[in-house]
């Protein structure tokens, strides 16, 4: 910020070295070099000489090998530093200079670039990783592929004495060369201008290797010897295929951190355990915690918002040894995992990435792009959310629709196991989490906001609509289909698939995702639908109820504080407990006070928990099933009981007010209690209503009498989309 731009594009040399060139950013470039890059050969482009030589003081401060290489410098210098870098020498790790290494250079031991210099000019930003990073793809079997390896552009098309090809305008050229593939694999410039390369369909695995470079030229003899100059420096050095680099080597993380977690306070059933995270790392880890799953085992599996992915073993009942190893770094914001068939399976914002460790050193070696998504939007909002398997494999993650500049915003996709992907299912704005249920459909949240009225659940039907219109933008931020769409032609839909469940914003003002707890270890609790809070850091029971195919269900909050917004919930194998992962942050109206990051669990201690265990309508009333008996006498007082409903409006401002049922003027409305019956083992209980209705919202609040003479207070929220006609048993 304050930096001048020249009549030329770019900052202005001086003010940029003035403003990049300070210690504590030399220190943070070395830092993250170390954090995701430790060993590697690099090369770090800076903003002048100087920058060169402060930037290599800082890194040798912290270890690094590095080394300053300028134009001025002696000759035989710059040559025996250049040659024991594409050696692989590791007493030069990393070059720094200003532009030395940015035409003719080419280093395929260099498999990190550190991007120092900021710049307008997009010429010089494609030259800093062009000149570092060839590309090799290996393909698998299937059908022809069409690869884009240099943007749309003007200029004469040359074609180059090895096949290559060359664009050339003004006096500067972008240019391909390919190697390998398929017989009839070709490089050619599109009507758009753009070089492509076609790969025929195959019906096995191939590899290809891609270099592109760009560089200043008149004609083309001058393209065709920069080639030539780049074909002397590879011969003979051609990386080996990309299988082999995917067996493992060296731990890179080698060092594990030891934590004691906490057992709840709680004396009841049910206590929250926490898993205490790191409070330091060697690489200075931000542990907002972001998903989690767990191994057969009972290892736990953590990924965080800033891109690792952790395993965690010594998860026990005591937790007095919870040993933390660094597994993957590098991703870009995992929002899901999921152990698949022994492996880690990650839902990022640009692809899920399926994770092997070859060698079983406890880090992984090979990420496997397993479906990559084309969607990616670079505004923070839009997020991909969760990752859950159905009972075929089948891969289930949500795409944000709000700051979404997708052509296709705020959809569900599906993952077939071989990586092909399709649409699921559309119209959420927010969708932080989902679920699974024991038969195998999906339950989905979203979050209250335009054309959502409030937070809410659904239950996911294969190319249903869920209400949210892509019918607005944040100019200069985010536009859907990255403002191709006519935003003024957006028609909304009227007609959407109905939740089975809305949450008032003051219970739920930013939905998580939901875990059936299906082991019976887990106590009173089982067998039934938990879902998560971000906004609030709570959990619910909720109780479903369908009729004639249309779902709608209650909920009650449980009594825990989770210490941050949970989002991710998971039934651990090995002792059959809940889990639940989240983090803090654009969080208005949550509760206040949530941590950066956690992970807790409710543990089921035995004996007695005193609860609802069902809800459910019925032609006249609703009804309620206890897990202990009600005192007659106080079931039977209607004064026990105080009953408020509402509706909400879906329109394209954010939220909705609440709205009597009767009169859909703003506000709510009480539902008066003719008579409550109670069954003969006192255990179940039905309220006789005077006016039962659909209707989006009912909030009942119960305070009776155990037959004990203790007392029992409980609040329910309830969404009633259907009436049955009888009585369901």
């Amino acid at each position: 910020a304050g930096v001048a731009v020249t009549r030329g594009g770019d900052f202005d040399e001086h003010e940029l070295a003035a403003a990049v060139n300070v210690p504590s950013r030399n220190r943070l470039i070395a830092d993250k070099y170390l954090e995701h890059a430790a060993g590697r050969h690099a090369l770090a482009f800076c903003c002048d000489v100087q920058h060169a030589h402060d930037l290599t003081a800082a890194m040798r401060a912290r270890g690094i090998a590095a080394h300053a290489v300028w134009g001025a410098m002696p000759d035989r210098k710059r040559a025996d530093i250049i040659g024991r870098f594409k050696s692989g020498d590791p007493s030069v790790q990393v070059l720094c200079s200003r532009d030395l290494l940015f035409e003719g250079f080419d280093a395929p031991i260099c498999s990190a670039i550190l991007q120092a210099r900021p710049t307008q000019s997009a010429v010089i930003a494609l030259q800093m990783p062009g000149r570092g990073l060839r590309q090799r793809l290996r393909i698998g079997p299937g059908g022809q592929l069409l690869l884009a390896v240099a943007g749309p552009g003007s200029g004469k098309n040359i074609q180059l004495a090895d096949g290559g090809l060359a664009r050339l305008a003004a006096g500067r050229y972008v240019a391909a060369q390919c190697t390998g593939g398929p017989v009839g694999t070709r490089l050619t410039a599109d009507e758009q201008g753009r070089l492509t390369i076609t790969i025929p369909a195959a019906g096995e695995p191939t590899e290809i290797e891609v270099v592109r470079w760009v560089g200043q030229a008149d004609a083309a003899p001058d393209i065709d010897q920069a080639a030539a100059d780049l074909r002397r420096e590879t011969d003979g050095r051609s990386p080996p295929g990309l299988l082999s680099l995917t067996a493992g080597g060296p731990d890179r993380w080698p060092e594990k951190v030891t934590t004691v977690g906490t057992l709840g306070l709680e004396q009841g059933g049910y206590r929250l355990d926490t898993l205490t995270l790191p409070d330091q790392t060697p690489w200075n880890t931000w542990f907002r915690t972001a998903a989690i799953d767990f191994f057969n085992d009972g290892r736990l599996v953590v990924t965080t918002y800033g891109g690792d992915v952790w395993i965690v073993s010594g998860v026990d009942e005591q937790l007095l040894n919870l040993r933390w190893k660094r597994f993957a770094a590098g991703l870009y914001e995992p929002l899901g995992v999921r152990v698949v068939d022994g492996l880690v399976v990650v839902t990022c914002k640009d692809r899920l990435v399926r994770l092997h460790d070859q060698d079983g050193n406890g880090e992984a070696d090979f990420y496997e792009n397993l479906s990559a998504d084309n969607d990616v939007s670079v505004n923070f909002h839009a997020f991909n959310f969760d990752l859950q398997c159905g009972l075929d494999g089948t891969l289930y993650y949500a795409k944000s629709g709000h700051g979404s500049d997708a052509d296709l915003p705020g959809a569900i996709m599906a993952v077939a196991p071989d990586g092909s992907r399709q649409v699921y299912a559309t119209g959420f704005r927010t969708p932080n989490g989902l679920g699974m249920l024991p038969d195998g459909r999906l339950t989905a949240s979203d979050n209250q906001g335009q054309w959502t009225p409030a937070s809410k659940i659904s239950l996911i039907r294969p190319d249903g609509y869920y209400g949210w219109v892509a019918d607005y933008s944040v100019p200069g931020m985010w536009a859907p289909g990255g403002g191709m769409i006519e935003l003024s032609k957006v028609v909304p839909r009227e007609l959407y698939e109905r939740p089975f469940l809305w949450l008032p914003q003051e219970l739920d003002n930013s939905s998580g995702g939901q875990v059936f707890a299906h082991d019976s270890r887990f106590g009173p609790l089982a067998g039934r639908l938990l879902h998560t809070s971000f906004g609030k850091g709570w959990m619910f029971a909720v109780m479903r109820q369908e009729i004639a195919g249309v779902s709608q269900a209650a909920a009650v909050r449980l009594p825990f504080d989770f210490r941050t917004g949970i989002m991710r919930a998971r039934v651990n194998p090995a002792d059959g407990q809940v889990y639940a992962a989240g983090l803090q942050g654009w969080n208005g109206g949550g509760r206040a006070g949530l941590a950066d990051g956690g992970i807790q669990r409710l543990w089921y201690r035995g004996g007695p928990v005193r609860m609802v265990t069902d809800c459910r309508v019925e032609p006249t009333g609703l009804r309620l099933d206890f897990n202990f008996p009600l005192d007659p006498k106080s079931a039977r007082d209607l004064r026990s009981y105080d009953l408020v409903q509402w509706n909400y409006r879906r329109t394209g401002g954010y939220g909705s007010k609440q709205y009597v049922p009767s009169t859909g003027v703003p506000g709510t409305e009480s539902l008066a209690v003719l008579a409550a019956e109670l069954t003969a083992d006192q255990r179940s209980l039905f309220l006789q209503l005077k006016s039962l209705q659909p209707v989006d919202q009912l909030r009942l609040r119960l305070n009776v009498t155990a037959a004990d003479s203790t007392t029992f207070t409980e609040e329910i929220h309830w969404t009633i989309n259907i009436i049955p006609e009888q009585t369901i048993e």
